[in-house]
């Protein structure tokens, strides 16, 4: 016979826990999918990210890993559609978009590839290492 307040806190605590348990597989998944991405185990690291979004579907992270997998596997339409979730969620990152222009290229989307271009020429102010790879593109 638990009265409301015990029920409460008894639920209260179950969802800490819950939580917890969320927090600790999400990091546990990440991380076994960096070492597997690490020893060119590309299909195993896709299965981690795929679980890891599951319990962290905001994780920027795992978008760019999962789109980096994927072009590791040369499938560039699922590396672009990982990459483009990530930019959702950070466009201003340089990285991503040097890794949307590069997949753009190759996949002949040049308006898409001039944007990203664009884009890192606003984020990079000085000299920038992704902007002088990805000219390097079209100039093959």
């Amino acid at each position: 016979m638990y009265n409301k307040s015990c029920m409460r806190h008894a639920f209260a605590i179950t969802v800490y826990f819950f939580t917890i348990s969320f927090s600790i597989a999400s990091t546990s998944f990440y991380q076994e999918a960096l070492q597997s991405f690490e020893r060119d185990e590309f299909e195993l690291s896709i299965k981690y990210l795929e679980k890891n979004i599951v319990f962290n579907p905001k994780s920027s992270d795992s978008y760019i890993l999962l789109g980096k997998s994927y072009s590791a596997l040369e499938n560039s339409d699922k590396a672009e559609k990982y990459f483009k979730i990530a930019y959702t969620l950070i466009p201003e990152n340089i990285e991503l978009n040097f890794l949307l222009g590069k997949v753009s290229y190759n996949l002949g989307h040049i308006e898409e590839y001039a944007e990203y271009l664009s884009n890192l020429e606003i984020l990079c102010p000085g000299e920038c290492n992704e902007i002088d790879k990805l000219k390097q593109l079209s100039a093959e």
